[in-house]
């Protein structure tokens, strides 16, 4: 029973790790880069954003999990998903808002287009693709969500080392800004590369 618990937990820690690092939803899977990039959230903003989207993957995740199983038994389930997908995710997004409005009425007519933008993404919804294709269980489900949102802020942490090392240097005029992020994401997502390869699950 012990060496099954702790079997258990080295496979979760191994997917946690997985989840941020090798298989990073920005770098490697190209989820959501638009958030970091552009979106005029500012610095703690895109914390902010990175820890709402987070909690969005792993929640989402874990319910996409647990409802897998019932979906599996229909006919044509590969064209039914997506729209569960979004179902789930709009009424994750109806309970929050309404939870918000109770609860926090300020904080959250300050903050509604960043939890908005924080549901309804590729993040969120690739998040609940991944973890039903890749045939994970709702606990493995719930882990791989968390790491998709954790890679999230570990890539906003990358990129704003990035950003202040390159607004010291000399960086030619037509190259600032938004291209040399650009360039700065595919490196790394090409260093990335090289350790995974072809082998990103679903």
């Amino acid at each position: 029973m012990e060496g099954l618990m702790m079997g258990t937990l080295v496979n979760i820690f191994t997917l946690l790790l997985t989840a941020l690092a090798l298989e990073n939803a920005v770098f490697s899977r190209a989820l959501d880069i638009t958030s970091l990039l552009i979106l005029p959230f500012g610095k703690r903003g895109l914390r902010l954003f990175g820890m709402i989207l987070t909690g969005t993957t792993a929640i989402a995740s874990l319910i996409a999990g647990l409802l897998n199983p019932l979906l599996g038994r229909w006919e044509n389930v590969q064209y039914l998903r997506p729209v569960v997908y979004i179902v789930i995710l709009t009424l994750l997004y109806g309970c929050v808002c309404f939870l918000l409005n109770w609860r926090k009425r300020d904080w959250f007519s300050g903050h509604h287009s960043m939890i908005t933008m924080a549901f309804f993404n590729c993040a969120a919804y690739g998040a609940m693709a991944l973890t039903v294709y890749s045939g994970f269980s709702w606990l493995e489900s719930a882990v791989s969500g968390l790491g998709i949102g954790l890679s999230f802020l570990l890539a906003l942490f990358v990129l704003e080392q990035g950003r202040r090392c390159m607004s010291i240097c000399n960086i030619p005029k037509a190259f600032r800004g938004l291209p040399s992020e650009l360039v700065y994401v595919g490196l790394i997502s090409l260093s990335l590369y090289g350790l995974v390869g072809h082998q990103l699950a679903a």
